[in-house]
């Protein structure tokens, strides 16, 4: 045990990147300051007491001795501690998007309730809105109970969340948000915060669709919300008091559904007003993309399609589009595995061979990138992506360096149950089966399985 002990004293901290050091280092000061004045406050709130000698004499002077267990006289007064202690920590929270913790904070009493920013005052606040969290589906069919992970931080939250049951719950964004459907007709688009219990109404209704995909962006003056509907190729773009809608050919819908899998709305269709040079950065971009498709012959119907791909054929390629850090990213999966980077400012689409400490997840139906240095299992610079193989699906892992493909495990991963493909094998899953599964499903709206019913 002394061995493991200084094996652990002696074992390197977790490495950390980018923000995260400075908002730590706060943290790790803030959270001395605070203990030292629950200290003093301990200090000063409780009588000196003398203990009564040992009445007893030990026989054996070997023998660890123990003293008697007074009973506590007085507790700390966590309301007494200074409020600039309070914000600072509190605002610690919020400098990593541990929103849950700041809610809990706030919770404790009324004088730090006092000292800190009632989310619910402005819901559209950029401080309280969820990043880069999931909501895995795997574990999220459980009616109210549901899991979150941050693919930044690598924090795994549980959340109860009773108010799901007073909506039909139609589908998840990449930020962790719940797309939300009335109960009643005309079944009008909510938009839930799992963090803070806000709701951001809208007025289009939600398409009665089994398969709904959705984005949420706030980079304009009110939040655009995008639906899209496979049926009739219409999306549905909407701010909390207005609609409008588009309707595409096919292959450029495809392209569309694309983007707003990988968060990158915002970037592709822009409302009226917005600057033209970032409309034409991305006709430019789907320019760039385009030639890429030609020269791999591939049909453009399936380049951009949602569908699971043939596995096997020539024409399997498939193209998967994401926000990298703010940043297009288009990687094409056929064959083999590439990585392409879109330069606004040159026009100029990169083919890259390093995504630093980053890995790539690609399912059917979902992208995304999670920070390696938070989820040890996971390796740096790969892809890991879904192989289907019939009625069964595989993981499989690319490195994009030496272009090395390999499985996850012997067995397979995911078998097809109706529409959905399950995981198999014992829990608990690890975290790249977990992320696997939720590239590759995407789950039902309820509205749509209501109707059907």
């Amino acid at each position: 045990m002394e061995e493991a002990n200084r094996r652990a004293t002696r074992a390197p901290p977790r490495r950390r990147i980018g923000a995260l050091d400075s908002a730590m280092d706060s943290v790790l000061e803030i959270q001395n300051q605070a203990k030292q004045q629950l200290q003093r406050v301990a200090m000063a709130a409780a009588p000196i007491e003398v203990l009564p000698p040992c009445k007893r004499q030990k026989k054996n002077p070997s023998c660890l001795g123990t003293s008697p267990v007074l009973p506590a006289t007085s507790t700390a007064d966590w309301s007494s501690l200074q409020l600039d202690i309070v914000r600072r920590i509190a605002d610690s929270f919020l400098a990593t998007n541990d929103i849950d913790c700041y809610m809990d904070l706030r919770a404790v009493c009324h004088s730090w309730r006092y000292a800190t920013d009632d989310p619910k005052e402005n819901i559209l606040d950029y401080q309280f809105l969820p990043r880069r969290w999931i909501i895995l589906d795997e574990v999220f069919q459980s009616g109210t109970r549901c899991l979150l992970v941050n693919t930044a931080t690598g924090r795994i939250l549980h959340k109860e969340l009773p108010l799901l049951s007073d909506y039909y719950i139609v589908t998840t964004t990449l930020d962790g948000f719940f797309v939300l459907a009335d109960r009643r007709p005309p079944h009008a688009a909510r938009v839930f915060n799992p963090l803070t219990g806000g709701i951001i109404p809208f007025t289009v209704p939600v398409p009665p669709e089994v398969k709904v995909t959705c984005s949420l962006c706030f980079e304009f003056a009110s939040p655009m919300l995008t639906l899209l509907s496979k049926s009739c190729c219409k999306i549905y773009i909407s701010s909390p008091h207005s609609i409008r809608t588009e309707n595409f050919e096919i292959s450029l819908y495809g392209l569309f559904r694309r983007a707003v899998k990988g968060d990158l709305a915002g970037l592709w269709w822009l409302p009226a007003g917005s600057s033209e040079s970032a409309e034409t950065a991305a006709v430019n971009a789907i320019g760039k993309i385009s030639n890429v498709m030609k020269s791999l012959h591939v049909d453009p119907l399936k380049f951009f399609s949602s569908d699971p791909p043939d596995m096997g054929l020539a024409d399997d390629t498939k193209c998967f589009l994401m926000d990298f850090g703010g940043q297009l990213l288009a990687t094409i999966k056929g064959q083999l595995v590439q990585i392409f980077r879109y330069e606004a400012k040159n026009g100029v689409l990169l083919h890259l061979k390093s995504i630093g400490n980053h890995a790539i997840f690609l399912g059917h139906h979902k992208c995304l990138a999670v920070d390696t240095d938070m989820f040890p299992l996971i390796e740096a610079n790969c892809v890991y992506y879904t192989e289907q193989l019939g009625l069964s699906a595989r993981i499989r892992k690319c490195n994009i360096k030496d272009e090395k493909v390999e499985s996850i495990s012997e067995a397979v991963d995911f078998v097809k149950q109706e529409k959905q493909f399950v995981l198999v094998g014992d829990r608990p899953f690890t975290i790249i089966q977990l992320l696997a599964s939720y590239t590759i499903n995407i789950r039902d709206s309820e509205l749509a399985l209501h109707q059907i019913t």
